[in-house]
Parts: C-alpha cells; structure tokens; sequence
C-alpha cells in the first residue's frame, strides 16, 4: 500500500467510524506523525477525501470533517426503504413461495446479531445486519440495485456512528427484534405484512439517527 493509500484509508475509517467527528480539523502534520510519512501523501490523501465531501479543505489550517446533516440521513434511508420495499414486493410476488434459501439465510443472519449482540460487539453486529438487508435485495434478482445498496454501505456506517456508545446497545436489540419479525413475515410470504415491517423497521431506524 502507498503512502498515500495508507493516508486515504486510516483518515477515511476514522470519520465513517465517529473517530473524527464532523466539524472536527484534522492536519496534515497529525496524520504524517502518525503513520510516520511525509506530509505530501497526506495532501493527496486529503484531495481525495474532499472529493468524496468527507473532508473540507482550508489552506494552511487544516482540513474540516463535514458533518453529517439531517437531509443526509433523510436521503440514505428513504433510499433504502425504495430499494428493499421493491425487492421485497418482487420476491414475495414472482415467486411461488419465499425461497428457501433467503429464509435460511436470513435466520442465520439473525442468529449471528444475536451472538454479536450478547458479546456487545458493534461492529460484528453492524456487518451482519448489513448482509441481513443486501441478501434480500440481491433475491431479488437486479444487480442494479444491490449495487446501489452496496454503495449505502460507507454511509450507512457513517450513519450509525452518530448514536452514542450508551445507546447502541438498545439500538442493537430493537433492531434484533425487528429483524426477527422480518423474517417471521417474509416466511409466511404475506407481502402486505412484510412491507409493513420493512417500513417500519426502516423509519424507526431513521428517527433513531435524527435524534442524534
């Protein structure tokens, strides 16, 4: 990996992770000291990072993590909630019955937040329940969208980290809960009750995020 690489990759983690809060400045020469490079890759690095409207730049201060705004997080789950609601109305309507194999999937996924969940971690959990979402949209047979959902992913993450530590915990279990309930409704095949569930596990999740 360059140097410039190493740059973009540990600055980009941090602000998708909450370890750089948005509104926070960030210096080349903290970055440089730290990964023990030249402050050159970390420019580049930084370029890079703006053009991705993760960083704002300000010439000899530094650079701004841009903070998240409620419209963002608006956009990104009505965006999800477009894209899993129609795969969920295309599986559930040209199919005969759910596939078997999405259902067991989906247990197994379930089963694997619960396990992350009662070790208390975060980030197990958060990447299961990301696969949990993807799997039925890639059911559904568009490669279009599951690409575009992949896409969410980054900030997806970046979404979840403005919950704070002492509530992710309670977060977590609603969203285990919830998933459980998906799952029961998908397997019963009821389209209806399905997206039902899909909306409002969607929409809390989005409420949640704009109380913080």
């Amino acid at each position: 990996m360059s140097a410039t690489e190493r740059a973009y990759t540990d600055t980009r983690e941090k602000i998708l992770d909450g370890l750089h809060a948005g509104g926070e400045v960030i210096t080349e020469g903290q970055v440089s000291a730290a990964l023990g490079i030249s402050r050159t890759p970390v420019r580049e690095a930084f370029l890079r990072l703006q053009s991705e409207g993760l960083l704002e730049l300000y010439p000899k201060r530094g650079a701004v993590v841009v903070p998240l705004s409620d419209e963002e997080v608006a956009s990104v789950m009505e965006a999800r909630e477009l894209i899993e609601t129609f795969a969920a109305t295309k599986v559930l309507t040209e199919f005969a019955e759910p596939p078997r194999e999405l259902v067991e999937r989906m247990w197994e996924l379930v089963g694997e937040q619960q396990r992350h969940l009662h070790a208390g971690s975060i980030t197990g959990f958060h990447e299961a329940d990301t696969q949990f979402h993807l799997i039925m949209v890639e059911a559904c047979q568009n490669a279009f969208l599951a690409d575009l959902l992949r896409s969410l992913r980054d900030r997806q993450r970046r979404l979840s980290s403005r919950v704070p530590r002492s509530a992710t915990h309670e977060r977590m279990e609603v969203a285990y809960r919830e998933h459980v309930a998906l799952v029961e409704t998908i397997a019963g095949g009821d389209l209806d009750d399905s997206l039902a569930a899909f909306r409002s596990h969607l929409r809390k999740a989005r409420q949640a995020l704009l109380q913080h």
